[in-house]
């Protein structure tokens, strides 16, 4: 399997450094140990890639990836190659500029995701675009593998488990999965009339 990636903003990773330096010093509340004991001489970033976000209300009414709007640009960061976080820069007005940094799940659990895809026998030999699919109102993540006759989606943490394993699914197999959930949350916020749950 052969991955590839979006024509990126030229100045992405200049950007990046400074603030992963100033990350790397500080070593605040919530860095994972192998962030806290990284240095910067031994971080190496991948190739950015594209967050997607596909919203309640479309994933209620049965629309699908087509319906994913562009999000952030996303790095992992690596350290003696394990991944240790992974930074986002956004877009704005041409423009990039550092959004955040995840200490969490989120990098391990998209290089695990990869490897999956990788040791898959029907992907070899394909050529995938790689994505990040979000669905914030139902707290799912995936890895989206897209290709022009294919999408493959890799749900990882914080995923919840009752939704969707970590497995390769298709994009009917994942939204019929995912659908009756959002719609409950729908409701939910519909009926809502105190205008605390959002929309």
């Amino acid at each position: 399997m052969q991955l590839i990636y979006p024509k990126a903003p030229a100045n992405g990773a200049q950007v990046l450094r400074p603030a992963l330096q100033a990350a790397l010093q500080s070593k605040g509340f919530g860095v994972n140990r192998q962030f806290a004991q990284a240095t910067a001489a031994k971080v190496s970033l991948s190739e950015p890639y594209r967050g997607y976000s596909l919203s309640l209300d479309d994933l209620a009414q049965g629309k699908g990836l087509k319906q994913a709007t562009l999000g952030d640009w996303h790095y992992l960061v690596f350290s003696d190659g394990v991944s240790i976080a992974d930074a986002q820069l956004a877009q704005v007005g041409g423009q990039v500029e550092f959004a955040s940094l995840n200490h969490g799940a989120l990098a391990a659990a998209t290089v695990n995701a990869l490897n999956l895809a990788e040791n898959t026998p029907h992907l070899q030999g394909r050529t995938y675009e790689l994505r990040l699919l979000f669905v914030s109102a139902l707290h799912v993540a995936a890895i989206w593998l897209h290709a022009s006759d294919e999408d493959v989606l890799i749900p990882i943490e914080p995923t919840p488990k009752h939704l969707a394993s970590t497995k390769l699914y298709s994009e009917a197999a994942l939204l019929a999965l995912l659908a009756p959930a959002a719609q409950r949350v729908k409701t939910t916020f519909d009926a809502d009339t105190t205008g605390q749950l959002g929309g």
